[in-house]
């Protein structure tokens, strides 16, 4: 078969692994960044691989996929919102929801297409029939003993996704229980990890489609290996292979770091890491279910400092249930930090974790995001540019607030609250709320 996949914005991970489990399967693919009726033209089956819950309702999207059906041929809907079916087949009904992992879920469905055989034989799926969702369940976790098949675009160092070309999955799973991420939703929160080889063999197929700047993804950071070692060798031999330059290893978590895993982000990366702060309050870290406290915070950041590795904290702002006094302390615990840079976001409500299923139960007035604001449309928006301010003046480097900083950061803020607002509102559509 020829098979279309695209992944919207840009080529993520999971969108070459799509591709490449198709091409080792035998089916030629190819692979797009954005709806290409005239790739379509060519193609026997569409793979939309989905990674924001916006996809979900970008009409270009959508109007593909209607095209595609019109033609005759299947689309199969995969990536991080096949978490929630129902919501995907909301939008797309005649679409094939392909469910967890590409390396074991897709394989036996692209074989029933061939064969034209009984999809409801097929493990990992969900679709409509007679307007009832017939769900299989999901497939197995997949054997990350060795490298995944992947599909490289050549233009994939043109590419910028945070600094980096392309980030790379070492590992898949999360620890953590965070109400907000979606990781150990659809990965589990038992980790798995490949071996320092097979992440080697990867990276170096990446060079060859133009990559040269690398982040390391699938989760925090350092819970790769059995122990910290296997981190350390990791991070080791990539900048052997690529320069310390060119490999970053940004997201962890404050209860996930002591000094010889930071030493060597220090030693085999950029030195930087982007630690989840989210807020200064512990109140709210404790409804985010963090799993870690404001002293946690703390004593990462000035271990970090210590060892020589440069910190970015990232905060989450209009959490249901935040209040004033929370967005006052977590201002006091910028001002006392002195981060490197910071990032603020509002509180996204992704389907298939916590918070996504609680902004569709609170009432409305319990939800920053649907309260009208001052400044900007929402209170969430007004705190997130209130907070964004403060992190200008209290970074290490202060940033001068001068007009054009200014509008930058409030046309940032808008950006983020007309999503994250639309999205609030397209979950508590589709559960029927008022």
């Amino acid at each position: 078969m020829r098979i279309l996949v695209i992944s919207p914005e840009y080529y993520t991970y999971g969108a070459m692994v799509v591709a490449g489990v198709c091409e080792e399967h035998g089916h030629s693919t190819i692979l797009r960044r954005s709806p290409d009726p005239e790739a379509l033209k060519r193609a026997d089956v569409l793979i939309l691989s989905l990674h924001s819950t916006l996809h979900l309702l970008d009409e270009y999207i959508i109007e593909i996929a209607r095209q595609a059906h019109e033609l005759g041929k299947p689309v199969i809907v995969g990536g991080p919102v096949s978490q929630v079916p129902e919501l995907v087949l909301e939008r797309f009904p005649n679409a094939i929801v392909a469910k967890g992992e590409a390396e074991t879920g897709l394989p036996p469905l692209l074989q029933t297409l061939e064969d034209e055989g009984d999809f409801e034989d097929v493990e990992g799926i969900a679709l409509l029939r007679d307007g009832e969702i017939v769900d299989t369940g999901w497939p197995p976790p997949a054997d990350l003993d060795g490298p995944s098949p992947l599909k490289v675009p050549r233009d994939l160092g043109r590419q910028d996704v945070r600094g980096a070309n392309v980030y790379i999955e070492t590992h898949r799973g999360c620890p953590g229980a965070c109400t907000f991420c979606q990781v150990p939703e659809f990965f589990g929160r038992r980790v798995r990890w490949k071996p320092v080889e097979a992440v080697l063999e990867e990276v170096r197929e990446l060079t060859r489609g133009g990559a040269r700047r690398f982040a390391i993804s699938g989760g925090t950071v350092t819970t790769y290996g059995d122990d910290e070692e296997d981190f350390v060798e990791l991070l080791k031999r990539l900048a052997d292979l690529l320069g310390r330059e060119n490999v970053s290893a940004p997201d962890v978590r404050a209860d996930l770091l002591n000094e010889r895993l930071l030493e060597a982000i220090r030693d085999y990366t950029i030195g930087w890491i982007f630690l989840g702060i989210e807020s200064g309050s512990d109140r709210i870290l404790r409804a985010m279910r963090k799993g870690i406290t404001v002293d946690d915070v703390r004593e990462a950041v000035e271990l970090a400092r210590t060892v020589g590795v440069r910190v970015a904290g990232s905060f989450i702002v209009g959490y249901p249930g935040e209040t004033e006094d929370d967005l006052e302390v977590t201002e006091e615990l910028l001002a006392e930090l002195n981060l490197d840079d910071v990032f603020i976001n509002l509180a996204e409500p992704i389907p298939g974790t916590e918070l996504g299923r609680l902004v569709t139960e609170l009432p409305e007035d319990e939800i920053p995001v649907l309260r009208p604001g001052e400044q900007l449309e929402t209170e969430a928006g007004d705190r997130a540019l209130q907070l964004q301010l403060t992190a200008f003046t209290t970074l290490s480097r202060p940033v001068p607030l001068t007009d054009d900083v200014f509008h930058e950061a409030l046309h940032n803020i808008r950006e983020d609250e007309r999503k994250v607002l639309r999205i609030t509102r397209f979950l508590r559509g589709a559960q029927g709320c008022t």
